[in-house]
């Protein structure tokens, strides 16, 4: 970055309202304090807004507005509102200069706010690991998104099998500071999601869920959101591995390549899912990311936040569900 090269800096607008510079109605308030820095960006994922093949509003990213803010009316406004986050996450697009200015950015951001840091960067060296680290970074995010080796190079452009042996290669240099992206939807089947995630979690990679979301003016702009009872799946099995030792559940595949029994019969399904909603955003801790990929009213496949109204029904739902779907919770030993 040039000297005197104005830093590019965005907040979500859910962010802006909970630190008082926005004024609008939220359904659910962010517990993390989402940032954006960077430019145009220089990839062409095929489901992003913010690709450069991507048409119309780049100041989007899946269904949330980040509009501009100024570097010190940002700093200024996180110092009168302590304790209104849990975390901040720093999400970047691939354009010159993205690292300066978070190596600019983080220190004085750990200035206003003694909350941990994230940051979402695509890590090519471990030298740039290092220098986020030391200048204040808890956690760093490397992005894989797409689950399946077919669709990588397509939709995400290079290989599956050097994202996740870059990102292994992380979290054995840095252990419990290395975190990844998955999205579900982009014409994955549930076996290759399911693997991936397996395959991360055993390398101690934080494994954060989105479902895919059709962002108008990208490739995939008449995509489909994936299957509810599919992400629910995947869901229920990143929950057994944050919860349950690897070898008290088994993860069995159908014809079509679902999931169709994780060794677990009804009841102990059901009771896990009452001890532990993992329908809700999974990712670092205090991350919540309200509708990032929902509308308010429609189908959640993440909750902000445990609503205990809604548990026994998702469950009763999901239950449900995945009987219709073939699953087999006979397959269990009981």
């Amino acid at each position: 970055m040039q000297a005197g090269e104005p830093v590019s800096l965005r907040a979500s607008i859910g962010t802006l309202v909970v630190l008082g510079l926005r004024d609008i109605r939220m359904a659910a308030s962010p517990t993390t304090a989402y940032l954006m820095v960077g430019g145009q960006c220089s990839g062409d994922c095929a489901y992003c807004g913010q690709g450069r093949g991507a048409i119309g509003d780049h100041s989007r990213l899946s269904r949330i507005s980040w509009p501009e803010v100024g570097e010190e009316e940002l700093v200024d406004a996180l110092v009168t509102h302590p304790g209104a986050f849990q975390r901040v996450c720093f999400q970047t697009t691939a354009s010159r200069g993205v690292l300066e200015q978070l190596l600019a950015l983080v220190p004085r951001i750990r200035q206003a706010s003694e909350v941990p840091i994230s940051v979402s960067y695509r890590v090519t060296m471990f030298e740039e690991a290092d220098q986020l680290f030391a200048a204040g970074v808890q956690r760093i995010s490397i992005a894989i998104d797409c689950c399946s080796e077919r669709l990588y190079p397509q939709l995400r452009g290079g290989s599956l099998a050097d994202s996740i042996s870059l990102v292994k290669g992380l979290a054995r240099q840095y252990p419990g500071r290395i975190s990844t992206h998955l999205i579900i939807g982009l014409g994955e089947d549930e076996m290759e999601a399911a693997e991936l995630m397996l395959e991360l979690h055993r390398a101690g990679v934080l494994v954060s869920l989105f479902a895919f979301t059709p962002v108008r003016g990208t490739h995939m702009e008449h995509g489909a959101p994936p299957a509810l009872v599919s992400y629910r799946k995947l869901q229920l099995l990143l929950g057994l591995l944050d919860w349950q030792e690897e070898e008290r559940f088994g993860v069995a595949y159908d014809a079509r390549k679902s999931i169709h029994s994780l060794g677990l019969n009804e009841v102990q399904v059901w009771s896990f899912l009452h001890r532990h909603f993992v329908f809700v955003t999974h990712g670092c801790p205090g991350c919540n990311r309200p509708f990032y990929n929902e509308t308010p009213g429609g189908t959640m496949f993440n909750y902000p936040n445990v609503q205990l109204e809604t548990v026994d029904l998702e469950i009763d739902r999901f239950i449900e569900d995945v009987k219709a779907d073939g699953f087999d919770f006979a397959a269990a030993g009981t």
